[in-house]
């Protein structure tokens, strides 16, 4: 399934309120609660006739000419996409497939590496591959850190993205 776009202009916070509102679904769905995790709107939606509730997501992006789109998807289509919060996965029925019991667990399993991944401070101690490094300061928005090997006293900076591996939970 493709985007859907608007030609016209609107604000993102407009958008999301239209997105969000029980028109965005068609008869006999009702969007209980949602929740934006940057351009991801994560819905917990009711089929009123079966009386249970699933997960959506409508991944959002703007187009150059100014109007808003979105994709939309279900758990049980098995999105790539696994920051939905914890809250709405909670509330919703049991799953309806496979593919959906999948994706439910890969989302449990985000949340769990993201909530033990540590927090860079000066002065930590981090290993990365054979090698140990101290932090010392970070460097500009999103370029890592300065950091000092331990045993040859030589400073480096450590990309963010080297960085967050080695922050991680092993």
């Amino acid at each position: 399934m493709g985007w859907s776009f608007e030609i016209c202009e609107r604000s993102r916070k407009d958008y999301l309120e239209r997105i969000t509102g029980p028109g965005h679904f068609g008869p006999g769905y009702t969007p209980l609660e949602s929740r934006v995790v940057g351009n991801h709107v994560w819905q917990l939606v009711r089929i009123e006739a079966a009386n249970r509730t699933f997960i959506t997501l409508d991944l959002i992006a703007k187009e150059r000419n100014g109007g808003w789109g979105y994709k939309g998807m279900s758990e049980d289509m098995g999105p790539y996409y696994y920051d939905c919060p914890l809250a709405l996965l909670d509330k919703a029925s049991e799953p309806i497939n496979e593919s959906a019991a999948a994706w439910r667990i890969g989302v449990r399993e985000f949340h769990a590496k993201k909530s033990c991944k540590r927090k860079p401070v000066a002065g930590l101690v981090i290993q990365s591959g054979s090698h140990q490094y101290k932090l010392i300061e970070p460097c500009a928005p999103r370029k890592g850190w300065r950091v000092i090997h331990t045993e040859t006293g030589v400073t480096y900076r450590m990309p963010a993205a080297q960085l967050s591996r080695a922050l991680s939970c092993k």
